[in-house]
Formats: C-alpha cells, sequence, structure tokens
C-alpha cells in the first residue's frame, strides 16, 4: 500500500470515526453513579469558584486528581452544562488514541498495519464504550498512549530530547488525571523495554534534568496547592486511594486473579475472535513473524505490565485495563496485515472469521427477536421495565442487523474473493462500527437521577429539603443544581462529610430528623430505591406522596404536588431540567 493511498483511507476513516464516537454523545442521560460524579464536581467547581478542591454534594472529594474535572468544566462553561458536553472530554480523549495508535503503528508496523490497529481499536467493545462514558479511564489511557509513543519515537529518534520532554509532559498529565498509576506503569514499561534494548543512552535521558523539571511542572503546583489548603489530602489520596487501593480489597471491587482474560477477549471482540482463528492454525501462527522484533517488545510489555499490574491488585473494575488497549491493537494490526500478504493464509483463515461473525449476528438478531416477543415476561423476571427491555434488545438488533452484510459475504464467497482481503476486513470494520453507535442507545437502561430530577425541579423551590435516603446519587445534584441531603448512607461521601463544618446540616444518620422534617410545615422530597417505599410509609407522618417512579427509584412528598397524580418517569423523551 502506497503513502499517499494510505493517508488518504486514514483521512477518510478519521472523518468516519469521529462520526462514530461523536455523533450519540448527547441526549442520553446520565448514569449513577459514575457519570453523575464526575459532572457534578466541575459543576460544584464553577459554582464555588475553586478549581482547587474537588468536592462531591458540596464536601471534598479527593479520590481522583482534578485534570479530567477541569477538562469536563471547561466543556461547560463553552457548551453549557448538558450530557453532550460531559461526553466530549472522553469522546475526544478515545479520538486522540485512535490517532495516535495510527501514528505510532505506522512507524512500527507500516502504513497498512497502522489502519488495521486503528480500525481495530476503535471498533472494540470496551473501547467504543468507554469513550461514551464519562468516566476518567479514557482521558488516562490518552496520557499514557502519548507519552509511551513519545518514548518510543526518543528511542527510534536521532534527536531523543524532545520525544522524551513530550513524555514526560504526557506523563505528568496522566497523573493529574489519575494519580502516580500513571507514572508508575508507564515508567515500568518504558524502563523495561530501555533495559531488555541495552539502550542506556535513553535510560540516561528520561532520568535526566529536563524530564524531570518538564514532569515537576506539570505535576507539582496544583498537588502542593490543594495540600497546603488541605493538610488531609495527602494522607488520604496517597495512602488510602492508592496504596491501600491496591493492597487491600477494603476499598470495594475484588475480583479475582483472571479477572481481566474476559475483560479483554471480551473487550477486543470480535477481534480476538480472529485471533483465535489465527493462533489455531499452522499458517496463522507462522504471520506473527510479520511483527518487527521491536515493536514485539514493546507492545508486549505494555499490554503485559499493564494487566498485569491490575492483576495483582486487590481491587478491580474493567475500565482499568483501558490503557493496554493501543498496544493490543497495534499487536493485532501487525498479525492481521502479515495475513493480508499470505495467499494461502488469507485463503483459509479470513473465510473461517466471516463465516463465525455470520452464525454471531444471525444468533444475536435471533436473541433479540425473542427478547422482543416476551418483553414482559422478561421484564417481570429481571424487575426491571418493559422500556429497559425493549431498549436492550433494540441494541442488540442494531448491532447484529449491522453485521447482516457479513452474512452475505458468508453465503456468496465468491463475493469476499472478488472484493478482496482488504475490503472484507473493511467491511467487517464499517459493520461492527455502525453495529456499536446503534447500541449506543442501550444506555437508556442504565440507572439515572435525570428522570427523577425532571419531576422534582418544578416543584421545588429554595426553602424545600431534598433527601437521598438509604442512597447516593450524583446525579441528582447534578439534575437539580443543589445539595442534597444524606440519610443514612454516605458512601463516597464519608470522608468529605467527616471534613465538612456543617455535616449535621446535610448528614443524618438516623431518622429521626427526616421524620421531625417531614411532620412541619417544610416541603421535603426523598429520592429512595422502590423497595424502601414501604419502610418508609410505615415511619413517616403524614403518609407519603407518590411525586414520581422510574425502574429502580421513587420519589416520595409530603405535599399535595402540582400535578394531580404521581407521574411514571422514563429516560426516552427526557430533557435535562435545566441547561
Amino acid at each position: 500500500m502506497s503513502r499517499r493511498y494510505a493517508d488518504l483511507i486514514a483521512l477518510l476513516g478519521l472523518a468516519l470515526v469521529m462520526v462514530m464516537f461523536l455523533s450519540r454523545i448527547g441526549g442520553f442521560p446520565l448514569a449513577d453513579p459514575d457519570e453523575g460524579r464526575y459532572a457534578e464536581i466541575p459543576r460544584e467547581m464553577i459554582e464555588l469558584h475553586d478549581w482547587v478542591t474537588p468536592r462531591l454534594n458540596y464536601v471534598k472529594y479527593f479520590e481522583k486528581p482534578p485534570l479530567f474535572y477541569w477538562l469536563v468544566g471547561l466543556s461547560f462553561r463553552a457548551f453549557g452544562m448538558t450530557e453532550w458536553s460531559a461526553r466530549l472530554v472522553p469522546a475526544l480523549s478515545g479520538l486522540l488514541v485512535v490517532v495516535v495508535t495510527y501514528l505510532l503503528g505506522r512507524s512500527m508496523i507500516g502504513p497498512r498495519g497502522a489502519l488495521i490497529a486503528a480500525a481495530v481499536l476503535a471498533t472494540s467493545p470496551l473501547f467504543f464504550a468507554m469513550s461514551q462514558v464519562v468516566i476518567i479511564d479514557m482521558l488516562l489511557t490518552a496520557c499514557m498512549t502519548v507519552a509511551l509513543a513519545a518514548a518510543y519515537a526518543a528511542h527510534r529518534s536521532a534527536s531523543p530530547l524532545r520525544w522524551a520532554v513530550l513524555a514526560a509532559a504526557a506523563t505528568g498529565l496522566g497523573v493529574l488525571a489519575k494519580g502516580p498509576i500513571a507514572l508508575l506503569l508507564t515508567g515500568g514499561i518504558v524502563l523495561s523495554f530501555l533495559a531488555l534494548r541495552r539502550d542506556g543512552a535513553t535510560i540516561g535521558l528520561f532520568l535526566g534534568r529536563r524530564p524531570i523539571l518538564v514532569f515537576l511542572a506539570v505535576v507539582a503546583p496544583w498537588f502542593i496547592l490543594v495540600s497546603v489548603r488541605n493538610p488531609e489530602f495527602p494522607h488520604f489520596f496517597f495512602v488510602r486511594e492508592n496504596f491501600e487501593r491496591f493492597a487491600s480489597a477494603a476499598v470495594g471491587h475484588p475480583e479475582g486473579p483472571f479477572y481481566y482474560l474476559p475483560v479483554v477477549f471480551g473487550g477486543l471482540f470480535p477481534w480476538t475472535l480472529l485471533a483465535g482463528v489465527l493462533a489455531v492454525h499452522r499458517l496463522g501462527r507462522e504471520r506473527l513473524r510479520a511483527i518487527p522484533s521491536d515493536a514485539w517488545l514493546f507492545l508486549g510489555l505494555w499490554g503485559a505490565i499493564e494487566v498485569g499490574f491490575f492483576s495483582l491488585s486487590s481491587a478491580k473494575l474493567a475500565p482499568y485495563v483501558l490503557p493496554a488497549f493501543p498496544a493490543f491493537a497495534l499487536l493485532l494490526g501487525g498479525w492481521i496485515d502479515g495475513l493480508l500478504d499470505d495467499e494461502p493464509t488469507r485463503a483459509v483463515i479470513l473465510p473461517r472469521f466471516i463465516r463465525c461473525l455470520a452464525w454471531l449476528a444471525g444468533l444475536l438478531l435471533a436473541v433479540s427477536l425473542v427478547g422482543l416477543l416476551f418483553a414482559g415476561p422478561i421484564a417481570d423476571w429481571l424487575r426491571r421495565d418493559r422500556v429497559d427491555v425493549f431498549a436492550a434488545n433494540f441494541a442488540v438488533m442494531l448491532f447484529s442487523a449491522a453485521l447482516l452484510p457479513l452474512i452475505a459475504l458468508n453465503l456468496r464467497p465468491r463475493l469476499m474473493a472478488h472484493a478482496g482481503a482488504f475490503a472484507t476486513l473493511a467491511v467487517v470494520v464499517i459493520g461492527v462500527g455502525i453495529g456499536l453507535a446503534g447500541a449506543v442507545g442501550g444506555r437508556t437502561i442504565t440507572k439515572t437521577a435525570r428522570d427523577l430530577a425532571v419531576a422534582i425541579v418544578p416543584e421545588k423551590s429554595p426553602s424545600d429539603l431534598l433527601v437521598a435516603y438509604r442512597k447516593v446519587m450524583p446525579g441528582l445534584s447534578f439534575y437539580t443544581r443543589g445539595r442534597v441531603v444524606q440519610v443514612q448512607a454516605y458512601g463516597e461521601l464519608d470522608f468529605g462529610a467527616e471534613q465538612s463544618s456543617d455535616e449535621a446540616e446535610f448528614f443524618w444518620d438516623d431518622t429521626e430528623r427526616l421524620e421531625s422534617e417531614w411532620r412541619s410545615s417544610r416541603r421535603v422530597f426523598i429520592a429512595t430505591n422502590r423497595d424502601l417505599e414501604e419502610t418508609l410509609a410505615a415511619r413517616l407522618d403524614p403518609r407519603p406522596k407518590v411525586l414520581a417512579r422510574d425502574g429502580n427509584r421513587v420519589v416520595l412528598v409530603n405535599f399535595a404536588p402540582l400535578r394531580s397524580a404521581a407521574r411514571d418517569v422514563g429516560s426516552k423523551n427526557l430533557e435535562s431540567p435545566r441547561g
């Protein structure tokens, strides 16, 4: 493939990926707790005019550094406080990772392999899904990918200093995004690679004055300032949120040592399926030789250290291994690129891959149709609303429908032969990409506070009391644009509540204060789970009235709502209550 042809395809691919990543980030409600949390913190930064000390529900929140909050806050300032502007930061971070993966791939595995790697990454379900969600991991992935690409360029370049400085700056931004883990993983990967390649000169360069000063210039100002203003920050952040999170399951999310094996396999599907087809065939295994040894070592260390580190950690979540996905995509890109150059291997393996995907598309389509026909019983069994079951099945149907052209290729092998291997892969990429973009609509089944807030905001005045009972709902603060009283459940707000001078006013350990306020002339809104409705009804006098319900949650009030009857709210036809 000529450089000019590769550049043309890359530009076209970038345009398609931009549409894929940016077209569906708005309109859907923010899911609790993660999206609500990471949208509410920057909203409070703007309201309180404090960009140094992060706060959630107006108490200190030190679990993560501020870079993500700053970027979302700037997006809010530029575009308003909407779901679209909140999700713009992870979406653009995902796009940056795809672009940098392509650029790194050009130097590692050639233009065609780089195109394939970028396509593999963009159409990997976990990577794409995390680019559509307001969480920090995609921003961390972007920072680490830039840093590692720059470090590899420093190893290969005749003028390595500028690349070392770029790697240091990107690593510093990674630390500002999620903490010391960015330095630990990036440094471990780079130093391991350079040591195995016996590149002492580049190691000395990274440990030299200029990269270290650049790193400190990026990282130190905020950490110093927040520690001066909040002396309790260093112990909570460095000890509890980093050391204890790795060493102990007490902070949550305990999983087994092999937790990430299905995460990686499913997160990179269907490309892991193609890798499996290649691996079980002798000719396919031989095509691994197409990947240069330098690239093999660097990418192998990148993926292995990232996944291995978090496999040893006591606390595990699927997005933690997201920074390893560019490495896996580049390895797959180089492997598939080698397949395209070998006619005997291509003739055997590619039809098998298409056949597997065609069967999968047919199976998923059948399952989604059955799900639609029996939506009622399924909803009752899962204790969810029918609209949730319809949304999930419709998302699966859209994904499988986008793969239907593969059934045609499977039924007509001559079409595949006539189209050529690269064009056949393009059909797979486009089909999976369209399917993933269509399936985003399934996010309507997630837990959200927007539906409840839509009912609360028209009824609530500034003097009214809004309570979250035994639930932490960060999205409720975001959508109502105000503070929520927490009753008998603080969760991640526990530390901040202890540091707050108004803890007694907004954090209640029992229901006595709630019962007292409920009996008073003050109007009270209680947001809670629907299964706690009867428990509250037995304690509260007068008996609560229902303002709104969704699939899992309910809003109870102690007054007669303006609307004559309770509202069953659903997220499909609702807009954000304010700006």
